[in-house]
């Protein structure tokens, strides 16, 4: 197969390069088209849809492919009960919040550690495991200003660079 009809939520314009991927299956392609929700993509080589097709070995892409059929078919989320007044301001207090983008920080940069110490992929995607970086920067700047960790006006310093970077790295990949 050469090409396919999508749709969804978020529609890329015509003339956009995207890539698809499902478990280990990736498919790079261009959009010929778009419009109402939906877009025909282009691939740039063949590809076999009985092996897109197949039951994924990928755990959590069978949960991802399981939350899109719910959301295909109405299902709406269960409510969650709203926290009781003490639970709000524990979630939301400065050093829990500062604690969890460390957290995240953390989960980030041990990634981007997996991902460059392969050369093949470090070759093939170093510019989006340099965006992962900065995010960790970016996190962990703004992790120092809420825990207030440092001086603000040195974090606010150390932000802005981090925000033009981070503008450059999203238009770079527009």
């Amino acid at each position: 197969m050469a090409g396919a009809l999508l749709d969804g939520a978020v529609i890329p314009e015509t003339g956009s390069l995207v890539q698809l991927i499902r478990g280990q299956l990736i498919v790079h392609g261009l959009v010929a088209w778009s419009g109402e929700g939906r877009f025909g993509l282009k691939f740039s080589g063949r590809i076999d849809v009985q092996q897109w097709r197949a039951a994924t070995s990928n755990i959590e892409q069978e949960r991802v492919d399981k939350v899109v059929r719910l959301v295909k078919a109405g299902v709406v989320p269960l409510p969650v009960q709203s926290l009781s007044k003490s639970g709000r301001e524990m979630a939301a207090s400065r050093p829990e919040l500062a604690r969890d983008l460390r957290r995240v920080a953390g989960l980030l940069d041990e990634l981007g550690e997996e991902l460059a110490g392969d050369a093949d992929t470090l070759a093939r995607h170093g510019l989006a495991l340099q965006s992962i970086d900065i995010s960790v920067q970016l996190l962990a700047a703004i992790e120092a200003l809420i825990g207030q960790d440092q001086e603000p006006g040195d974090v606010a310093l150390k932000l802005e660079a981090l925000r033009r970077s981070a503008d450059q790295a999203l238009r770079r990949s527009i």
